[in-house]
């Protein structure tokens, strides 16, 4: 059973809203360009927060609203279930009486009422996220492959755990960004998620992408942070599919171009990559 209640927080931009989703109240935030025509589908970002961290937060962290202007595309947050620490988290184990994942169907039935709210291009949604909204951008881009045209992780990783199993139904493009020093998402992973070089092989096989990756260096705008940044492109997958890598090398947890790695400006390479694809 799912209700909705929504109120206008910054006039006719920022939308903040709730809507009960498995009992539980849940927190979203949604951002409508100017540009927005009911007339005209726009295409959706959905935007995924990492611990600890509100809806709000990310929009206001990540800085997507001036391309979404620009390009006119929804930008859409929502939030995790708040957790026995009193902070929104993400669940990647509870599962509702169909086996599913209750996050996932929350993100689902999300997805459903915007595209009843608004109209969305629905060959033309993507998600994206940080930290374990990066894990969230790789499990939804797994279980709801139908509905995601690309996926674009940040510091995130695919699960460790043998009980997840991804379900690709398309031809997936990635884009998917880390860094080698980060503590909080070990680029060779840990006991929570799987290494980098691991989440990125399961998108490559299933695009049939190259495996030997082409390799260049990102300009090194600023040598006094001590990062420099490698771009990993993995061509030539099935339907014009690719697999991109940014390692930031010396790299940690953080959203690059808003702190940590300024060469590198994650927001705006995001969106260039996402908004090439769309679903046949």
């Amino acid at each position: 059973m799912l209700c909705f209640t929504m109120f206008i927080v910054s006039a006719q931009e920022t939308i903040s809203g709730t809507m009960m989703h498995d009992n539980v109240e849940r927190i979203y935030n949604v951002y409508i360009p100017s540009t927005y025509s009911k007339e005209k589908p726009a295409p959706l970002l959905l935007l995924i927060h990492g611990y600890s961290e509100p809806a709000g937060w990310i929009l206001k962290y990540t800085k997507f609203q001036p391309l979404a202007e620009k390009y006119g595309f929804i930008i859409a947050c929502p939030e995790g279930k708040i957790n026995k620490d009193k902070v929104p988290a993400w669940d990647f184990f509870s599962t509702n009486d169909k086996g599913g994942l209750k996050d996932v169907d929350y993100v689902n039935s999300f997805m459903d009422k915007l595209i009843s709210d608004y109209s969305v291009d629905e060959k033309r949604i993507y998600i994206t996220g940080f930290s374990q909204g990066g894990y969230m951008s790789f499990i939804a881009g797994c279980h709801l492959n139908n509905r995601i045209a690309a996926i674009a992780p940040v510091s995130g990783a695919m699960p460790a755990t043998n009980l997840f199993k991804c379900s690709l139904v398309h031809p997936t493009p990635a884009l998917v960004i880390n860094g080698d020093n980060d503590s909080a998402v070990p680029y060779n992973g840990n006991q929570y998620g799987k290494s980098v070089n691991e989440s990125l092989k399961l998108w490559i096989d299933y695009n049939k992408c190259d495996k030997t990756p082409v390799i260049t260096s990102v300009t090194d705008k600023n040598t006094e942070d001590k990062q420099t940044v490698e771009k990993h492109e993995f061509l030539n997958g099935e339907n014009n599919s690719k697999i991109v890598h940014y390692k930031i090398i010396g790299g940690m947890h953080l959203w690059p171009g808003r702190e940590g790695n300024t060469s590198l400006e994650a927001t705006p390479i995001i969106w260039k990559f996402l908004s090439q694809f769309k679903l046949n």
